[in-house]
């Protein structure tokens, strides 16, 4: 049995081989699908040896980010595809998306906030076409539908100068490219 970085002992649950059990008489199909059941895989595959011995391989998801619901917080794949074993906090310096979970183009986005991980709470998309970042101290940026990419390295540079998002500010405004609306907090 192969699985890099697998819980060995939940894959030969889900195979369900006991001891006696002919291997040969084995539906190696059916193995895969209850392999590939397992939240983590993503694919499997099991080939029967001339004496007899199977060999199961298993791909799995490469969790990049996170997904949460409010409450428990699920990993999400290179894919986009929501892993479901959820957790009560999220991983540390893990980007973190709320409400529509990206499937398009998600390690950008990932690559494209990861300068603000340090104060970065979670992402949402909003209407389905543009992004709002929320900070760990209650700012939300509103992102521009095109390039985001540019105003969130505009707010990285704002930061590193004059420290804008250790402010006192309810919402950066973003999406005008002619101008940044900042609200302070009342």
């Amino acid at each position: 049995l192969y699985a890099k970085d697998a819980d060995l002992e939940l894959i030969g649950v889900a195979v369900g081989i006991r001891h006696g059990t002919p291997l040969r008489s084995l539906d190696l199909h059916q193995i895969n699908n209850r392999v590939t059941s397992i939240p983590w895989i993503k694919k499997s595959s099991t080939r029967r040896m001339p004496n007899g011995n199977l060999i199961i391989k298993t791909q799995q998801h490469n969790a990049i980010a996170m997904w949460t619901d409010g409450i428990m917080y699920y990993p999400l794949s290179d894919e986009g595809t929501k892993i479901d074993t959820p957790l009560d906090k999220p991983n540390e310096n893990t980007v973190v998306f709320s409400g529509e979970i990206p499937t398009k183009d998600l390690k950008n986005i990932i690559a494209t906030v990861s300068g603000l991980s340090e104060y970065l709470d979670y992402i949402t998309m909003v209407e389905s076409r543009r992004w709002n970042i929320h900070t760990k101290n209650g700012i939300t940026i509103y992102l521009p539908e095109k390039n985001p990419a540019s105003a969130i390295n505009k707010i990285s540079v704002l930061n590193q100068t004059h420290k804008i998002l250790s402010r006192d500010i309810e919402v950066i405004d973003m999406r005008d490219n002619a101008r940044i609306l900042v609200k302070t907090r009342k």
